[in-house]
């Protein structure tokens, strides 16, 4: 498992790097070429968009994610699941687009605030939305199918093209806003050709009444979870919003949290590569116990890296942004333990091994109302870092719900008495390092010097204490 891990994984996690890596370069452009309430605009254009994703996919790709991998299914079965969900989500946007229409003036009025957003901009994104919920389906069927090569492939070609003509239509033409969805636009069926191409051996003119119905069985639970883990990550936004009145508060915030992306992209990939592979294996001798392994191994790279990224937050921003965004570094380190806290729901698979999907929306709804009540409560003491603050709570407690849960239905063998001594030591030098600078002055190079010690004598415990075994890894490699 370890092994078909790391190869499939790696190969995610590279495509992940270098289309998130070339992505990062456009933070110097968005920060220098938008306004700080256009990114605004932007943020809450995302919102919407990834709301309305949320809700008119179905989350039906997760229930083709779940059936395709099954063992004893045929190729023509696995052609009725795949072409069944395909086809059911193309339909589902189609009908997003004509409500869309319909009700433009509303939604329109709602998203603006000291900025109104164009017609022009709102038409491009309703059809981005649904571009992009179409490439997502597929992008999931070829990550379940273990096309790992042609999901990267993809994924890679889809960024690239984007920022190719993101930058045509900014900086060529000057459209401003429009030009992040007219990119999306142009590039996407292109990328989507591509993947059908790929998957042709899958994907038929075929939707079967029987296929549907097993999928949304599956997946409409997954509706309200998904709504409710969005706004576990939006309610901030649309908080800072309204409590200030202001997009550039929102941009600000928005700013801190696009960088989280790079612990996530590398959870993303590797989670990616470990949910096929536990769909096909979780019945056979071993697997529970390389699943256990594998979560400290995360745990322990995880924290490490964790600690590298928040101790040095302002020198990112200082390298890839402008003045007006610095504030955002207090943020950054919130962000990041927020986004590792997500990576234990790669260690929870019971819920969706045993079908028990209902139990993800019910948790995840509970802590999205935790969420709100706790942006109403330290929005107005905090400002911004008392948002950062709700999210941390609120992810916190709803992934260690999942977990727990989970354990009853598929357990996974943890070491509790290691993997606790390992956070409490991360929580006290992830505070300190990160928020060194606030309390002590110090010449740069003294301060530097601090931090670099802190982690490496982070990395030495995590030795001392075995909590990895770097002989173990290399017999299960070999």
């Amino acid at each position: 498992m370890l092994r078909d891990l790391i190869k499939e994984g790696g190969l995610y996690t590279i495509a992940n790097l270098l289309t998130r890596g070339v992505s990062l370069l456009l933070i110097p452009f968005y920060s220098d070429y938008f306004t700080q309430s256009e990114y605004g605009i932007l943020a809450m254009l995302g919102i919407a968009g990834a709301f309305s994703a949320a809700f008119f996919s179905f989350q039906i790709y997760q229930a083709v994610g779940r059936f395709i991998t099954e063992k004893d299914l045929t190729h023509r079965q696995q052609q009725e699941i795949g072409s069944s969900g395909f086809w059911f989500n193309f339909l589902s946007y189609m009908i997003f687009i004509l409500l869309a229409l319909f009700f433009k003036d509303q939604v329109i009025n709602l998203l603006s605030e000291d900025e109104k957003i164009k017609d022009s901009t709102y038409y491009w994104v309703l059809f981005a939305v649904a571009l992009n919920g179409t490439f997502n389906a597929l992008r999931v069927q070829l990550k379940f199918l273990r096309k790992t090569k042609a999901f990267s492939i993809t994924t890679f070609l889809h960024a690239i093209l984007n920022i190719g003509f993101i930058l045509l239509f900014a900086l060529g033409f000057d459209y401003r806003i429009d030009s992040v969805y007219m990119a999306a636009i142009v590039a996407t069926p292109v990328i989507i050709l591509f993947q059908l191409y790929y998957l042709r051996k899958y994907i038929i003119f075929y939707i079967g009444k029987l296929e549907v119905q097993k999928l949304l069985r599956f997946s409409v639970p997954l509706i309200p979870a998904a709504m409710a883990y969005l706004a576990l990550g939006f309610t901030d936004r649309i908080f800072i919003k309204e409590m200030s009145g202001s997009l550039a508060e929102v941009g600000i915030y928005d700013m801190a949290f696009k960088f989280s992306a790079i612990i996530s992209l590398i959870i993303v990939s590797f989670q990616s590569a470990l949910a096929p592979i536990i769909y096909q294996q979780h019945q056979d001798e071993g697997t529970q116990a390389n699943l256990g392994r594998i979560m400290r191994l995360f745990i322990a790279v995880g924290t490490l890296g964790g600690l590298c990224l928040a101790f040095f937050s302002y020198e990112t921003l200082y390298i890839f942004t402008q003045p007006a965004y610095y504030e955002a570094s207090v943020l950054m380190p919130i962000f990041y333990l927020s986004v590792l806290m997500t990576g234990l729901g790669m260690f929870s698979p019971g819920l969706h091994l045993k079908n028990k999907t209902k139990y993800i929306a019910i948790i995840v709804i509970f802590t999205a109302i935790i969420n709100v009540a706790l942006n109403y409560w330290l929005i107005p003491i905090f400002e911004l870092f008392g948002a950062a603050i709700a999210t941390l709570i609120s992810t916190l407690i709803n992934n260690l719900a999942l977990f727990n849960i989970a354990q009853k239905l598929y357990p996974i063998p943890v070491s509790k008495g290691k993997i606790g001594q390992v956070l409490i030591v991360f929580i006290i030098v992830y505070a300190a390092g990160s928020y060194f600078s606030s309390f002590v002055e110090l010449d740069y190079i003294y301060e530097f010097g601090i931090k670099t010690g802190i982690i490496v004598l982070y990395g030495l415990f995590l030795l001392r204490l075995n909590f990895i075994s770097f002989d173990q890894i290399k017999d299960r490699l070999i």
